[in-house]
């Protein structure tokens, strides 16, 4: 089992050092460049979007060490009003789950964020049919899908949550689902120098207070090429993790928050049979519930770049 402690303070000032450290230069999200381990850093958000209390929303570019784009929450666990919702069971004898987008999971279960989470098969254009998730997935308290060798991410009902790796003690897991790895251990890269795709990872920090869930999309030439698993490692040390675990990934790969009219907004560009802004009907999703602010959230403009981000700060 596995945990983690830098928490929002520490990644602020190690934001705020960087900057320093850069002079404030105008590139993309404090884009880093310093070996760690013999891997470069990643950009860290330049700004945070408040979403709903406890969750924040920021993004990143860059172009090195190929073209990237990022998307992240930061949900603070000890925030009043949070849950989490894994996919719940289709009930059905011939699938965990009934497969659908990950925006149409937010918008079904009233979420206020959510990504696509375990693997799973088969891959169906239609939303609605049953799908089987590959590795533990517990919603509500129950197992809807089996533990098998791979790690997953859990969280008890009081959202303290671990990164761990099977055999399973299932007493106060609440939520869980699977990942193909961990890839973060101890504050030590152990992801892998793979092939390039669109990936989703969660992480740790090591107090336990935050958890990092991020989405970095791949297989498009000059704007986002994707990342190994050992860079989603060396991205989730970077936002201050000290534990993290590569999700499932590919065309599956999306980040949906509840925008101010209350309908899902897709953060990331999915890529689905090979069409940017496709989502992939999913058979695992992590969904976030809390408590909407006051006049809703604050996002960046539609078809923005994270650039835009620099001329305004906000770091709630």
């Amino acid at each position: 089992m596995t945990s983690a402690r830098l928490g929002k303070a520490g990644c602020r000032g190690r934001s705020r050092t960087v900057g320093h450290v850069l002079q404030r230069s105008s590139c993309v999200g404090l884009l880093l460049l310093l070996a760690v381990g013999g891997r470069p850093e990643f950009p860290l958000p330049s700004r945070w979007y408040p979403v709903c209390q406890g969750v924040v929303y920021g993004r990143a570019a860059t172009q090195s060490p190929r073209p990237l784009h990022a998307h992240f929450l930061r949900v603070d666990l000890e925030a009043k009003g949070l849950s989490f919702l894994a996919t719940p069971s289709a009930g059905a004898p011939d699938g965990h789950t009934l497969g659908m987008k990950t925006s149409t999971f937010l918008e079904r279960y009233r979420l206020q964020a959510a990504v696509n989470a375990a693997p799973f098969g088969p891959i169906w254009k239609e939303e609605g049919k049953p799908v089987k998730n590959v590795g533990l997935t517990v919603s509500k308290g129950k197992v809807v899908s089996p533990a098998t060798a791979l790690p997953a991410l859990v969280i008890t009902r009081r959202n303290e949550a671990r990164i761990v790796a099977p055999p399973f003690r299932l007493e106060n897991v609440y939520t869980a689902v699977a990942g193909f790895g961990i890839v973060l251990r101890k504050g030590v890269v152990v992801g892998k120098n793979d092939q390039l795709h669109p990936r989703t990872g969660a992480g740790i920090s090591a107090d336990g207070r935050y958890l990092y869930l991020m989405v970095v999309d791949g297989r498009q030439p000059k704007y986002s090429e994707g990342i190994t698993t050992a860079e989603v490692g060396a991205w989730l040390l970077t936002l201050g993790c000290h534990d993290g675990i590569n999700l499932d990934g590919g065309g599956t790969s999306t980040l949906v928050v509840e925008d101010a009219w209350r309908t899902p907004r897709v953060m990331n560009m999915p890529i689905h049979d090979g069409m940017p802004g496709r989502e992939r009907v999913a058979g695992s999703h992590l969904g976030i519930r809390a408590r909407r602010l006051r006049g809703g959230p604050v996002l960046p403009p539609p078809w923005s770049e994270p650039q835009a981000d620099l001329s305004r700060t906000s770091d709630p």
